[in-house]
């Protein structure tokens, strides 16, 4: 069976592969904006797709079906992950963007497949993107790293990048960094952290990943439009909170305990609690326009919950940081 659907696209000058993935490793969707942000709109054509039958379940991940604007035509669109061939004409090197839901299937025999086709490209280097909840508010995106090449990882160590030493159940990019290791291409994973709760679409965690993406590559990410994003996210979330001060103020007395919390046992953190993400559906398709970003009252509302379930589970340990790489 053909895993990969779609030929190599030519004339890419080493291009760097980027790869990200809806679902249980995008907390707060941060990789899906930052490489929708990318691929900009419209995106450019998709060279490549992997087969969706191996991919996902149908009944999980569900196809839309979608009727024309004129009313005559239906459709019907299957979950995908894509390959988009991005030039950069003021670079030394090209970009070949992978995005979509997080695959549900076949992830020993996918990512080898997507490692072949990516050298088939040319690809001579790779940077797949995540985020993780953790004990950080809306101020603040963290970004952490893991690689398998000890060379790459004095290098990254030298912009600062803090590497991880999480143990623990993991995501899709972490088996397509592994692949790229046995595949000859050298690689790394960017992991940011979100605020647990804010799960709706973060573009200052987006904004995070694409800088230190930025570091790491040396390539333009034209992040000017997503910073200004980001910065009216933040009035919008300090707005609402100025609204409702008492709010503000029990949030900051969670946040400093479970950093409390953290930092009296950092071996680790509760799996079971911590891999339940939440944020938009990962797996609904299409993957080519940014989840909408929330309301001030939908911003208070999530306080709110956030606030309710923490004080409903106040006899258990609150999860400490840690990406799932």
């Amino acid at each position: 069976m053909q895993l990969v659907l779609g030929e190599p696209p030519g004339g890419l000058r080493k291009p760097v592969l980027l790869a990200g993935f809806g679902g249980w490793g995008d907390a707060g969707s941060a990789a899906s904006i930052a490489l929708r942000h990318v691929l900009g709109d419209p995106s450019p054509p998709a060279s490549a797709m992997l087969d969706p039958s191996a991919c996902y379940d149908f009944t999980v991940a569900r196809p839309l079906s979608t009727r024309s604007a004129d009313g005559r035509r239906w459709s019907l669109e299957y979950p995908k992950i894509a390959f988009y061939p991005l030039p950069l004409p003021g670079a030394e090197r090209d970009l070949l963007v992978l995005l979509g839901p997080e695959p549900h299937f076949r992830w020993p025999e996918l990512a080898p497949a997507i490692i072949n086709y990516a050298r088939a490209a040319g690809v001579e280097s790779m940077i797949t993107l995540g985020a993780y909840v953790g004990p950080v508010s809306h101020h603040v995106a963290p970004v952490v790293r893991r690689t398998l090449d000890a060379s790459l990882g004095d290098r990254l160590a030298e912009l600062e990048l803090q590497d991880t030493d999480y143990e623990g159940p993991t995501a899709f990019v972490t088996a397509l960094l592994h692949a790229a290791a046995a595949g000859g291409i050298t690689a790394a994973s960017l992991w940011v952290a979100t605020p647990p709760y804010l799960q709706a679409g973060n573009p200052v965690a987006a904004l995070a990943l694409l800088e230190a993406t930025g570091k790491v590559t040396r390539l333009p990410m034209s992040i000017e439009r997503l910073r200004e994003v980001a910065d009216t996210f933040l009035h919008d979330v300090e707005a609402a909170l100025e609204e409702h001060p008492e709010l503000a103020e029990q949030l900051k007395e969670m946040l400093e305990a479970e950093e409390d919390d953290d930092d009296e046992d950092d071996d680790g953190f509760e799996v079971e609690r911590h891999a339940h993400w939440r944020g938009p559906d990962p797996d609904r398709p299409p993957p080519d326009a940014p989840p909408g970003l929330p309301t001030g009252k939908a911003l208070v509302e999530a306080v709110e919950k956030y606030l309710r379930e923490r004080k409903d589970d106040g006899d258990h340990k609150p999860p400490s940081s840690g990406p799932a790489v």
